[in-house]
């Protein structure tokens, strides 16, 4: 019996100096060359408009913090996120639902048939050049579990109230992404220095929080309804179609393939999800109670949506894993998260290399 399992695409940010060589990964030639047509047409675009193009970055010999920009951090993690779905063994996997974070979004698109690569290509690329001219706000991220992976209510509390300090001093400021045990927040220009030294520091083995995540604007915020008013303008015509695997968004919606409205589908990628909250824990939680999936497949690049989905499944219990050591323990025994990003997880869901 095939393993059913769900296939999740990360956002943008995700590839990182450890990235670089991604698309050189051994894989089937053929498995690869309908992507690598894409490519190519979206380089030959790229190098036209001046810009740095996918095969350059992932080629590079050292890490740029260009290709955190807009334009050029969202084709090139498309690109790596469809390297990884093609490699997918369909035979033996039965992939029930597919989802994503931010703009995992518009690459979950790809991979539940909504559009072929081309056309992804296009959509990827044109919201990810929307801000080329300029940063609209900024996004932070903050812990709200303990180092064993369990809520802590103190944080939860402290976000509320360091988001409310901002507003009451005149600034906008909000949820941008529920992301497992993370608050990514946003604010205006003004406001993000206010955030960021309201918010009390925490300290783990990772990181040190609050963090402003790099390049990225006030995502899911009516500060981005210029963007998706001008996407609405110029993506609406793509030939949007009901998934062929059902699709899982940013509300835990689902949009199945008998039953969804292509116009509606469209009006939620380029409206509703830019202007609002993603909330990636509950696309998890839902994925979990509708689909009893027996792994989730985290696609490249990186491993970043690893701790973000244990941290959900901790918070469900579900199958009894309710802290960092049971989740732990049960990805020696039988794992639930399998991510490309590592290779000898790779290796169980993904074809041959010869």
């Amino acid at each position: 019996m095939n393993k059913a399992v769900v296939v999740l695409c990360p956002g943008r940010g995700s590839y990182t100096a450890s990235e670089l060589g991604y698309l050189s990964r051994p894989v089937q030639a053929a498995v690869l060359s309908e992507l690598n047509a894409a490519i190519d047409r979206s380089d030959g675009l790229r190098t036209a408009r001046g810009d740095l193009t996918i095969r350059g970055m992932d080629g590079a010999r050292t890490f740029s913090p260009e290709f955190f920009r807009g334009e050029n951090a969202s084709g090139l993690t498309f690109a790596c996120t469809a390297f990884d779905f093609l490699r997918l063994d369909d035979t033996e996997l039965d992939i029930v639902a597919v989802g994503g974070n931010s703009m995992g979004w518009y690459s979950a698109l790809f991979a539940a048939g909504v559009f072929g690569l081309d056309d992804a290509f296009d959509l990827v690329e044109t919201m990810g050049g929307m801000l080329q001219n300029g940063q609209i706000g900024g996004q932070v991220i903050y812990p709200l579990v303990d180092d064993d992976w369990r809520a802590e209510p103190g944080r939860a509390a402290a976000a509320a109230t360091a988001l409310e300090s901002v507003r009451e001093a005149g600034h906008q400021a909000g949820w941008s992404i529920r992301y497992g045990g993370y608050a990514v927040l946003w604010a205006d220009a003004d406001g993000l220095p206010l955030l960021l030294g309201e918010l009390p520091p925490v300290k783990n083995a990772e990181m040190k929080y609050p963090l402003e995540l790099p390049g990225h604007s006030a995502f899911h915020s009516s500060l981005m309804l210029p963007v998706s008013e001008r996407a609405l303008d110029q993506l609406s015509s793509l030939p949007w179609r009901p998934p062929s695997i059902p699709l899982i968004d940013g509300r835990g919606c689902r949009w199945h393939p008998l039953g969804t409205d292509p116009a509606a589908l469209c009006r939620y990628t380029l409206e509703t999800q830019v202007l609002e909250p993603y909330d990636f824990s509950a696309s998890v939680r839902v994925a979990l109670r509708e689909y009893a999936p027996d792994a989730f497949v985290l696609l490249g690049p990186g491993d970043a949506l690893g701790a973000a989905v244990a941290h959900a499944v901790i918070a469900e219990r579900w199958q009894g894993i309710d802290s960092r050591e049971a989740f732990v323990e049960r990805q020696e025994d039988d794992p639930l998260l399998i991510s490309l990003g590592r290779a000898e997880q790779a290796a169980l869901v993904t074809l041959p290399t010869a």
